[in-house]
């Protein structure tokens, strides 16, 4: 499937589907990230996971709509201040991903805006796509038909 093509398809996926699954789809797309800055905190001693997995509870316990709306205003200058910058870390982009997709997560739960289910859902595809390229420079079709590119787009796209 062409990256168009996928955008296209999550895009509309993103929209139909019930605010509960849309912060579902959030939560499993933060817990896959997850460990990339995991790996990013040991190495360069830098961050906090706790913040991030805090945060991922407290999505996981306002996904209902049941909101307790100053808890997750509290943690969105907590995760801010743990999204590492590219320009400080060169091995940054992975953990800078994961961490803005908890932060993105966050404001969904405050404004229901699906352009956050969606960016989160391109920082899964863009760390797939980082990842690829360690291994080798491929062309857009190469990424597109990869084995791990597939797999991260199926799971976007799943119900």
């Amino acid at each position: 499937m062409k990256y168009e093509d996928f955008n296209i398809l999550f895009q509309s996926k993103v929209n139909s589907l019930p605010r509960e699954k849309q912060v579902d789809l959030a939560i499993s797309v933060c817990k896959r990230l997850f460990p990339d800055y995991q790996q990013f905190h040991f190495e360069n001693n830098w961050g906090n996971t706790d913040t991030l997995l805090d945060s991922i509870k407290i999505c996981e316990l306002n996904k209902a709509n049941e909101i307790n709306v100053q808890s997750v205003k509290d943690m969105l200058p907590n995760v801010n201040k743990i999204i590492p910058d590219t320009e400080d870390f060169e091995n940054s982009s992975y953990a800078l991903n994961a961490s803005s997709a908890v932060y993105e997560t966050l404001e969904f739960i405050l404004d229901n805006d699906t352009k956050h289910i969606v960016n989160i859902g391109t920082y899964l595809t863009d760390t797939v796509d980082f990842k690829i390229q360690e291994e080798a420079e491929l062309t857009q079709q190469q990424i597109d038909s990869h084995p791990k590119m597939i797999e991260a787009r199926k799971f976007l796209l799943e119900d």
